[in-house]
């Protein structure tokens, strides 16, 4: 096994033999590439494990754990000496342990799973409580070190008096930060930012200045702290299963991303006052070529169906072009997210059950704050991607160019269900004029 560098403080880990493993915390505070080194270190040390990594949803795998688990592999002992199974999504490791992803859309399935040995569930807080005790009353393969299920999330909202499951089961216990602490069946380690000696200073400034615009903000992304978040903007919003059949279609639209923040693709209908959002791609490190990859294994159809996106990338979005899609931008007007905020006040937001980071940022989108703790008129710099490519498809200021004039001055054709009418490629920018 090749030499493998790992923050320290989760290296300590490996002196346990425990049920659970539970780490927590702040953004970027390293523990889900941890948890990946971890596990591949255990599954090559111990010949047979058969290791499952698991979302809630399987649409979220392709970019996230899958690959970086792959990663993980590739540097403790070389991809070429296993065999990758892409389409049953396993990697089989020298020495006969495997590692398997899936998912909790079914959780039916995971009832009469045979052989597993361990779990590890990314972004654990996206589970129920009945999704955590059917796989944990079914882990019983004999084996050493004992079955294991390693949980590692990020502090999410939570409403006053409440506890989220996560805090009740596994976080009641004393623990400080960056310190491990430990009961007879489990290692609980609350990590943050500062404990990843590989956090960019970009990511270290962002964080940092929550501590003046946005407390909570950072004490949630910061600290690693569940809290109820102050000046939420966004409260008229729920998840939902599916999409109703009256809601019209209303296109797709693209916030860019590539080495720290994601590359974010979602779908949007409209009926009235009401939106339906599901998010189709969420992810780092992928170039527009590889964007325009995922968008055809969605099957959306070049040179038919519209994407809106930031016009802050003009070469990106000529390359998109150059590839055959109808991409054109959306301007930003000076300060628009204000305006746009007090307009998505105004909507239902219904994001869809198989969209778990497009949920987060709903939960987490917030005004800005100053020294005094008092909520500002001002939309704080986060995690907002998905809400910035909802902006772009929807949000129009007064004297801007409507989008869905545009379209019908261009194509006579009748909106599909599954599609949306095309527009001239000629129009390169909707620009959002005023100033809010």
């Amino acid at each position: 096994m090749n030499t493998v560098r790992v923050n320290k403080i989760y290296d300590g880990l490996r002196e346990y033999d425990k049920r659970y493993y539970v780490s927590y915390g702040g953004r970027r505070s390293g523990k889900s590439w941890a948890f990946s080194q971890l596990l591949v270190r255990r599954a090559l040390e111990h010949p047979g494990r058969r290791i499952m990594v698991l979302r809630k949803v399987g649409t979220t795998i392709r970019h996230s754990v899958w690959l970086r688990m792959q990663a993980a592999v590739e540097e403790a002992v070389g991809l070429t000496r296993c065999n990758i199974r892409q389409v049953d999504r396993e990697i089989h490791l020298p020495g006969g342990s495997v590692i398997g992803f899936g998912s909790l859309d079914d959780k039916e399935k995971w009832k009469s799973a045979e052989g597993i040995t361990d779990y590890w569930i990314e972004e654990a807080s996206e589970l129920t409580e009945e999704d955590f005790d059917t796989l944990d009353a079914g882990l019983s393969t004999p084996c050493d070190p004992q079955p294991s299920i390693w949980l590692s999330f990020n502090p999410i909202p939570i409403v006053k008096n409440a506890l989220h499951w996560l805090q009740r089961r596994f976080l009641s216990i004393s623990h400080e930060l960056g310190q491990i602490a430990t009961t007879d069946v489990m290692v609980l380690l609350r990590t943050w930012y500062k404990s990843n000696r590989w956090c960019p200073e970009t990511t270290i400034r962002l964080l940092e200045s929550y501590k003046e615009s946005n407390p909570e903000l950072w004490r949630m992304w910061g600290l690693g702290e569940f809290t109820e978040l102050k000046g939420a903007i966004l409260k008229d919003w729920d998840v939902v299963k599916e999409v109703p059949e009256h809601a019209r279609f209303a296109g797709y639209a693209l916030d860019w991303g590539y080495a720290e923040d994601p590359a974010a693709l979602i779908a949007v209908w409209r009926a009235g006052r009401e939106v339906w959002v599901r998010q189709l791609i969420y992810s780092t490190g992928l170039t527009n070529p590889m964007i325009s990859q995922e968008m055809q294994r969605l099957r959306l159809r070049k040179g038919v169906d519209s994407i809106v996106c930031d016009s802050s990338e003009p070469k990106s979005i000529a390359e998109l072009q150059v590839l055959g899609w109808t991409v054109y931008g959306a301007d930003k007007a000076p300060r628009y997210k204000r305006g746009a905020a007090l307009y998505l006040q105004g909507l239902t937001i219904h994001c869809l059950e198989d969209s778990p980071d497009f949920q987060r940022e709903l939960g987490t989108w917030s005004w800005a704050q100053d020294k005094a703790g008092d909520v500002m008129a001002k939309v704080a710099d986060g995690s907002d991607h998905c809400i910035d490519a909802l902006i772009y498809r929807i949000y129009k200021l007064p004297g801007s160019i409507n989008i869905g004039a545009i379209d019908k001055a261009f194509v006579n054709t009748p909106v599909l269900e599954d599609s949306y009418s095309p527009i001239s490629t000629n129009v390169e920018a909707v620009v959002m004029e005023a100033g809010v």
